[in-house]
């Protein structure tokens, strides 16, 4: 997994310390070892490296992401763990509502010695208001439906960024400015939850 994820990195221009590569390489082998009993994702090997690793870091350092970042569905704990790692974040908080997802998630942030990383057992909407202020909210494979938009005005101060990595070519609000990859194609949308 080491090689593969150098080589990912390498690739997408990426520059990070080897300290930084051998938890991000860690991070993937406990997807991979944890997927036998919890479903986390059908991505493997380098696909694995690529979507679930190093798009989120290409995004974080283009955006120049830094502050608090909830990360809400964390589910495998991408974008957020990737994010964690590579972006100069004062806090991290992983939102995700399912026991064996949060369990995996408390065991890698542990695993990786993330200090200021914390997880939380429930759905963005359960969060109480004023429980955390953000800086920025990643979603991947949730829609920003407007329950979850309000859910997240919640969490959010008026210049609160939101990252959605999708490939979906329709933005989620009209504000919406568009994430490319290299390639040109639509990895995902940022927007401010103040122009929702």
């Amino acid at each position: 997994m080491p090689e593969i994820l150098e080589a990912e990195l390498r690739n997408a221009g990426l520059k990070l310390s080897p300290a930084k590569q051998l938890q991000l390489a860690t991070y993937a082998a406990e997807i991979e070892h944890w997927n036998h009993a919890v479903n986390l994702s059908a991505l493997r090997g380098e696909a694995l490296v690529r979507r679930l690793i190093v798009e989120p870091i290409r995004i974080g350092t283009q955006l120049e992401m830094s502050g608090v970042l909830a990360d809400v569905g964390s589910g495998n704990g991408s974008p957020g763990i990737p994010l964690a790692l590579a972006c100069d974040f004062r806090a991290v908080h992983l939102i995700e509502p399912r026991l064996k997802r949060a369990s995996f998630l408390r065991n890698v942030v542990a695993k990786l010695g993330l200090k200021d990383c914390v997880v939380h057992r429930s759905r963005i909407e359960d969060i109480a208001d004023g429980a955390l202020s953000c800086d920025w909210v990643s979603l991947q494979a949730i829609d920003p439906t407007e329950d979850i938009v309000e859910a997240l005005r919640r969490i959010s101060t008026p210049t609160t960024k939101v990252v959605w990595i999708t490939s979906r070519a329709h933005p989620p609000v009209e504000s919406a400015v568009k994430i490319e990859g290299p390639d040109k194609i639509i990895r995902g949308w940022s927007f401010r939850l103040d122009q929702t």
